[in-house]
């Protein structure tokens, strides 16, 4: 795999630089399990699990790894497998916080580099709703744009578009119909190699189906 294609940049290589006589390289990554992740690097998809001495100097949950790291690791490449020994400092990242006896931050996603923000212009539409999510972008790290999704199940759209304007002034609104493929070639500028763009919003506006179109595949499941 290609590091720049995966999002590898300046910012990540200034950071990293030094740390590169020490026989380590990096990864980013991909999923987080409870134990052990799944890593992208130059050699391909790797298996990774945290040094002890990671663990130990972690004293909260934002410390360990989550989707999207740049993560420094000693590769054991007959194993296909590495130890993660540390974090490289984050562009940007999502965050949320868990509940227990220890209020505490959870990095939910890092180093996003655009966030579609969608909303279904059917009964789900809720300017309230997209105003929250504008403030998550925005604290975040992450450039906002808004989805307005189901252009298909709406009639006036232009009365929906006029409401989101007035509360995200300068933010990119787009309206499509990720059934019917409409609109979709407007997310292309955003859709470039070494971005990492996600998809945020309610259960049922449809990102799985964005996804889906513009993978080309069904990859994810859909409701009808």
């Amino acid at each position: 795999m290609n590091l720049e294609y995966l999002g590898w940049n300046d910012y990540f290589a200034s950071n990293f630089e030094p740390l590169l006589q020490q026989g380590l390289t990096v990864a980013r990554v991909a999923i987080q399990h409870r134990n052990n992740y799944i890593l992208y690097s130059e050699f391909g998809e790797l298996s990774g699990e945290i040094t002890g001495k990671l663990r130990h100097q972690a004293s909260q949950a934002e410390d360990f790894p989550a989707v999207g790291d740049w993560v420094v690791i000693r590769l054991r490449e007959s194993e296909k497998n590495a130890t993660i020994h540390s974090i490289l400092p984050r562009k940007s990242k999502f965050s949320r916080q868990s509940i227990g006896a220890i209020t505490e931050e959870q990095i939910v996603a890092a180093n996003v580099d655009t966030v579609f923000l969608v909303s279904g212009l059917d009964g789900d539409f809720n300017p309230r709703r997209i105003e929250r999510y504008l403030i998550l972008a925005w604290e975040s790290g992450a450039n906002p744009v808004i989805l307005l999704n189901k252009a298909d199940l709406r009639q006036n759209i232009e009365d929906c578009l006029d409401r989101v304007k007035n509360i995200a002034l300068g933010v990119p609104v787009i309206t499509l119909s990720a059934v019917n493929s409409q609109g979709l070639d407007a997310l292309k500028p955003y859709l470039q190699p070494g971005k990492t763009v996600a998809l945020l919003g309610s259960s049922g506006v449809g990102k799985s189906t964005i996804t889906n179109q513009l993978k080309g595949e069904a990859i994810q499941a859909v409701k009808a």
